[in-house]
């Protein structure tokens, strides 16, 4: 590897970017997995299921089982990073990706395919535990500013994606599809190092040296090495307690937001919308544009402003964009709940409105791609 390194000049970037593309497809692979219901529920609960019709009660578990497991499995995960390393356990996403999508395909009951999502919730909480943190300790603050919203984008595009599949393909024929992207993401990861600052901190210094020597593509690493061994070495001095959070003052203010933010995404109801979006469009009363075609328009609307996202939070900042994100979320979820309360309690004829679940579906995706959708995870990263 010396020999193709160069012994100095200016860090090169491309390394860390295939690496964040890397553990990207990971990303993208979770997020077909979360929306998997939105084309799929609609399939179950006619009479020609694969499995035999379900209700929508029944449906409803398959949003409910993935946050249970993670709850469980996000502790035993983050306790595995810091002993099996953040390389291993990325690898190991790999794995409940697959195994998901060939129980959905071989399913033969409703029980069946709630074991799929219950694995699902696994490949969840590894994916949201690891793949930021990494991202976070082999990047430089430029590569990191600049490409710290692909996981997210990554994950929207799955939705995006599985949407578009599950629109024209039966289920079993869309699981297998998926099958393709964690196979592809198990071997792209092959040639990316575990995090330096995880070798320092079990005393593997050489490799830590290696690992970012490959990762700034460059063999002169000394003085960014000296700082991350100090760093960990005062970190390993001074350890943290639980009760540090709570007793430090800028500790206190970096949990409120973080725990704030987070909370403001999920109560948003983007999780609800994500899995019952298609579900939402097949109750519109105007059905010139089908429900398959509006919900990969909006998807592909939260996709491609995700991607904006980033300068755009750069330039208005980040609070500004938040307030914009929450109040135009309110407003789009109010106008859709003023229209489906009309129609279904008043009984006025809405046939020639019907295309406003659809406008305000895609207001409430862009605003939501403003600020709340990527905002947590860059706080977090």
């Amino acid at each position: 590897m010396e020999r193709v390194i160069p012994k100095s000049g200016r860090t090169k970037i491309f390394v860390q970017i295939y690496a964040i593309m890397a553990v990207s497809v990971g990303s993208f692979s979770t997020g077909a997995q979360f929306a998997w219901p939105s084309p799929s529920v609609p399939q179950l609960l006619l009479n020609t299921s694969y499995i035999g019709r379900i209700t929508m009660e029944q449906a409803s578990y398959f949003s409910i089982l993935p946050p249970i497991v993670v709850i469980i499995s996000s502790f035993f995960i983050g306790n595995a990073m810091r002993f099996i390393g953040r390389e291993y356990i990325m690898g190991f996403l790999a794995v409940p990706h697959v195994v998901h999508w060939i129980v959905i395909a071989n399913a033969t009951n409703l029980i069946t395919v709630y074991v799929a999502r219950a694995i699902s919730g696994v490949s969840d909480a590894i994916c949201y535990s690891t793949i930021a943190v990494y991202v976070g300790e082999i990047t430089t603050p430029h590569v990191r500013g600049t490409w710290g919203n692909s996981m997210m984008c990554a994950i929207l595009l799955g939705h995006l994606s599985v949407a578009a599949v599950g629109a024209y393909q039966d289920i079993v024929t869309t699981a297998y599809i998926f099958t393709v992207p964690p196979l592809l993401y198990a071997l792209l990861i092959i040639f990316i190092p575990e995090s330096p600052y995880f070798l320092i901190m079990t005393g593997r210094n050489e490799e830590a040296k290696i690992a970012l020597q490959w990762l700034r593509w460059q063999q002169n690493v000394d003085d960014e090495y000296l700082v991350l061994v100090k760093n960990v070495q005062e970190q390993v001095m001074a350890p943290g307690q639980f009760g540090d959070l709570f007793r430090d003052a800028v500790n206190r203010k970096a949990l409120l937001v973080n725990v704030g933010l987070r909370i403001c995404q999920q109560f948003s109801g983007f999780s609800a919308f994500v899995i019952y979006v298609q579900i939402i469009f097949e109750l519109a009363t105007d059905k010139s544009v089908s429900a398959e075609m509006s919900t990969v328009i909006v998807y592909s609307v939260l996709f491609l402003l995700s991607v904006l996202a980033t300068s755009a939070i750069t330039r208005c900042g980040r609070r500004t964009m938040l307030t914009i994100s929450s109040v135009g979320c309110s407003g789009s979820l109010l106008a859709n709940a003023v229209y489906f309360y009309i129609a279904d309690e008043t009984g006025a004829n809405l046939s020639q409105l019907g295309w406003l679940p659809l406008l305000f579906m895609a207001s409430y995706m862009a605003f939501l791609a403003t600020g709340l959708s990527p905002l947590p995870s860059l706080m977090t990263g």
